[in-house]
């Protein structure tokens, strides 16, 4: 069974039409062509200009005095920030001890650490190689910092 646009019948060009628009709550669709989706939005067959549809809507819910946007936006990037540094520090607890034991065998360069970790398949923080840079400012500028030096 071939789909086919509700109101004229055509089968080319199809899209699916929500009866009631999704932003309130609508589920339920039924096919239409190109052109009689734009009659249904009351356009012509050029085109949505979703841009443009999407500002109205917006200035719409604020005249209605709907608040846009997360009013816990501080309070989330400061939880996603603690969240980052205790990541950032369970990855240096798990990677020091290695990189100490590697430099005791005498391979004291970046590139050197970095070439034994990848040797070894120690991942990285993100789960790839390393490289000297990722040694550098993803562990030992860290260590630094939790040590309280700077460089």
């Amino acid at each position: 069974m071939e789909d086919k646009c509700f109101e004229c019948e055509t089968t080319e060009d199809l899209q699916q039409h929500h009866v009631v628009p999704r932003s309130r709550g609508g589920t339920k669709t039924v096919t239409l062509c190109h052109s009689c989706h734009m009659k249904a939005h009351g356009r012509d067959s050029k085109g949505l200009n979703h841009v443009r549809l999407t500002k109205e809507g917006l200035k719409r819910a604020r005249a209605r005095g709907v608040k846009l946007g997360n009013p816990n936006l501080k309070e989330a990037r400061l939880k996603a920030i603690e969240k980052r540094k205790l990541q950032g520090k369970e990855t240096t607890d798990r990677v020091m001890p290695m990189i100490e034991t590697i430099r005791q065998s005498g391979i004291t360069s970046l590139r050197g650490i970095a070439r034994k970790l990848n040797e070894l398949n120690f991942q990285s923080p993100r789960g790839g190689i390393w490289y000297a840079s990722t040694v550098k400012y993803h562990i030992l500028k860290r260590m630094e910092v939790i040590n309280g030096r700077k460089s």
